[in-house]
């Protein structure tokens, strides 16, 4: 297994398979009916031990340190501990019958016998539930039409129903092991799909006349689907932590809106 030193930026963590080993032997020894290692998975917040009132405190650090870990997991990260117990689980007498630090890890839902813990997995799950609000696209001049070379502005909404920029949602802590977790989603990106054009990957949603920055001006009459696609990333936090940002993101195509552009005719009236 790895162990508990911070080599520069990389902090050297157990691996998944390192765990799996201790898994296998966890279990061959439980089967084998004598003295045999047990398990538990800490915080590594305040250096609790197995057993304290905030052994299971999820601090910011908990999950960032997994950022720079080099066995890989989502988090949050915890410390293992083990101990020697009988067959029937009562601790062994003396030095070996005390919880001992074996490592840090950033899998703590692999950790043999430590039952389950939050981790990142099932905030991203619960994130990617959320009923995010999908974008629509307000367009001048109004009504949905507009003229060849005429200058065009788009602009992009978020309705109210649903989860939009920073706005926080609340999944059902059952899900969550009972933890209130609160997620809220981030505007990452926007890219507009005009037609005749593209314009981004871009953080600008644009505006009204005569202020507004995403304008494009068509060249030829038509009909042209034109929506606004969003790219949300995310935030947790819980137990009153600070905002955390959950590894990922979310793709969401925008309302579609079809606009017809014309071509303007000029006519010669006589009295």
């Amino acid at each position: 297994m790895g162990n508990l030193s911070d080599a520069g930026s990389v902090v050297r963590t157990a691996t998944r398979e390192d765990l799996e080993a201790l898994g296998r032997s966890y279990f061959r020894n439980v089967v084998a009916k004598g003295p045999f290692h047990d398990y538990a998975a800490v915080s590594v917040c305040g250096n609790p031990k197995p057993g304290d009132r905030d052994a299971g405190n999820l601090c910011p650090q908990s999950w960032g340190l997994c950022r720079i870990a080099s066995g890989g997991g989502d988090g949050p990260a915890v410390a293992v501990f083990r101990r020697l117990v009988e067959a029937d689980g009562t601790p062994l007498a003396g030095p070996p019958g005390q919880w001992q630090p074996v490592d840090l890890t950033c899998w703590p839902d692999q950790v043999p016998g430590a039952g389950r813990t939050l981790t990142m997995a099932m905030i991203r799950e619960a994130f990617h539930d959320t009923d995010f609000t999908v974008a629509s696209v307000n367009i001048q001049p109004e009504g949905d039409v507009t003229l060849v070379n005429l200058p065009t502005y788009f602009e992009v909404v978020f309705p109210d129903d649903g989860f939009g920029p920073d706005e926080v949602d609340r999944p059902d802590p059952a899900r969550l092991l009972g933890y209130a977790v609160e997620v809220r989603p981030r505007l990452k990106s926007v890219t507009y799909h005009l037609g005749e054009r593209t314009i981004g990957p871009t953080t600008d949603l644009g505006g009204p006349h005569p202020d507004g920055s995403v304008v494009h001006t068509y060249t030829s009459p038509g009909e042209h689907e034109v929506r606004a696609d969003i790219v949300y990333t995310g935030q947790f936090r819980v137990g009153g932590s600070g905002w955390i940002d959950i590894p990922g993101q979310v793709a969401l195509p925008g309302e579609p809106v079809t606009l017809s552009v014309r071509e303007a005719r000029s006519r010669l009236y006589t009295n």
